[in-house]
């Protein structure tokens, strides 16, 4: 266990750099189904600003309702910095997903013998701490990303514990599982492969799996509570969201994908033809390993979104933490019955390697690149223009994205759509355009005071990459006295 506390350490300082630079949301709902929902509890953001989520009362309010808590503990001491509270929640998912990946790893040391073979336990934790899309997901605060965080630690205190669980540490991971099912209800599917795994599988007795649900069904109960206080009205969020998404066919009204969409992108998502080992291992594992709680866990929640026709892969994110057990099970069992040498051999060391040299740069730029590239531009204007101040446009602006952004906003910066030939006769406002011309003269001095990335980064404009990229200029102007 020593041996692998370096790795430990270096992979939680990875997660807190993630944690600082990875800015912004990885999509939409990140964004405006928590922080604008939690906006408008805090009057932030009014109600017709929201997506069509908030008047169907189909959002569960937890992760909002944690977003508002957090709000208002820093209003005691000050106007609140919605980017700073956004680090805070980045921060918080790092420590959670950093602890349920340790437990999953302690868990599988102590009782996998496979990973008793050195080699097979530094590829493990190389994969489940360094893994470049870990990391990404591992500091988001979407939905996808807490429920996974909450899920793991519950599954590896549950699955793997180092001595005999009582009925209030059942109680708890009860709880832990009921709030991931809670945040992201296709959770579920995985709860469900883990309980059938302790009843049918492990045996387990019944009392056992009982406290468990007791303390799901409490979660479950806050749940409901929480969405009662956050709508200001009774609602069942969980019934809303099949009825609108299945039901209705809200879900396939964004587009219908093949079955096999998910294993071709993660095939091309995942930097092949390494992106084979996240593929072939796992499922190998899951055809032989029938009985392992890995398979009865994974294998549902999988099926279940392959039948689905709308396909999109972050809703695989909750099992990235499970891909380290997956895949080196599957390489193990591969080595056990049919290449003993496997290990030994100079081809799988050479790919190893090859692995790792073209992943650490994949890790860098995903610690230090923010997930949204306007992110600067908004903590920009957030921060360096605290009074009342227009802002001009053209047709377009940044603080649109499918709906509009308020959290992020001061309420003292007012969009102002530029009308051709008439600028304000403020004496400061500023200018915002997808290009680098400076507005008309007589509208007075300009000084650039953001751009989505620097000038001299143009130079390199290789394959005509900087042309294809979207960017926002922005201008400070002032009006010669």
């Amino acid at each position: 266990m020593k041996a692998t506390r370096n790795p430990l350490l270096l992979g939680a300082l990875v997660l807190v750099v993630a944690a600082f630079f990875s800015a912004g949301f990885h999509h939409w709902d990140e964004h405006f189904q928590i922080l604008e929902f939690a906006g408008w509890k805090l009057g932030l953001s009014p109600a017709s600003d929201l997506p069509w989520e908030f008047d169907a009362r189909l959002r569960p309010a937890l992760q909002p309702a944690i977003v508002v808590a957090l709000h208002r503990f820093m209003a005691l001491f000050g106007t609140p910095d919605p980017f700073l509270l956004n680090t805070l929640l980045r921060l918080a998912m790092a420590t959670l997903s950093w602890v349920g990946a340790v437990l999953l790893l302690r868990g599988q040391l102590r009782d996998n013998p496979t990973l008793h073979d050195e080699r097979l336990r530094n590829w493990y934790t190389f994969l489940a701490f360094f893994l470049w899309f870990f990391v990404y997901h591992a500091v988001r605060f979407s939905s996808e990303g807490f429920s996974a965080a909450l899920f793991v630690i519950a599954y590896a205190a549950y699955v793997h514990p180092a001595k005999p669980l009582r009925p209030l540490q059942l109680l708890g991971i009860g709880l832990l599982l009921g709030l991931a099912f809670v945040a992201r209800y296709q959770v579920g599917f995985m709860i469900a492969g883990l309980l059938g795994w302790s009843l049918f599988v492990a045996r387990h007795a019944w009392q056992r799996v009982a406290w468990v649900a007791v303390g799901a069904l409490c979660s479950v109960g806050l749940g409901v509570l929480l969405d009662r206080w956050f709508y200001g009205e009774w609602t069942l969020t969980l019934w809303t969201y099949f009825e609108q998404n299945l039901l209705a066919g809200k879900a396939a009204s964004f587009g219908t994908e093949p079955w096999w969409e998910y294993f071709t992108e993660v095939f091309n998502r995942a930097v092949p033809p390494f992106s084979l080992l996240f593929l072939l291992p796992p499922m190998l594992f899951m055809a032989m390993r029938r009985r392992d709680p890995l398979t009865w866990v994974v294998l549902p929640f999988l099926l279940v979104h392959i039948l689905i026709g709308h396909k999109e892969i972050r809703f695989l994110f909750p099992l990235i933490a499970f891909l380290p057990p997956l895949a080196i099970g599957g390489l193990s069992l591969v080595r056990d019955r049919w290449w003993p040498e496997m290990l030994e051999r100079r081809a799988t060391r050479i790919a190893a390697k090859s692995f790792v040299w073209v992943h650490i740069p994949l890790l860098l730029v995903i610690m230090l690149k923010p997930a949204d590239a306007d992110a600067g531009l908004y903590r920009t204007l957030y921060r360096n223009y605290p009074q009342a101040i227009k802002l001009l446009h053209n047709e377009e602006h940044p603080y649109h994205r499918v709906a509009s952004i308020n959290f992020l906003r001061r309420p003292g910066l007012q969009l102002v759509q530029q009308v051709e030939g008439k600028w304000p006769s403020d004496a400061r406002y500023l200018w915002v355009s997808r290009t680098s011309e400076v507005p008309p003269s007589e509208a007075g001095s300009a000084r650039l005071v953001y751009s989505s990335f620097p000038e001299w980064v143009t130079r390199f404009n290789v394959g005509g990459w900087v042309d294809r990229t979207d960017r926002w200029y922005v201008w400070e102007l002032r009006r010669s006295e």
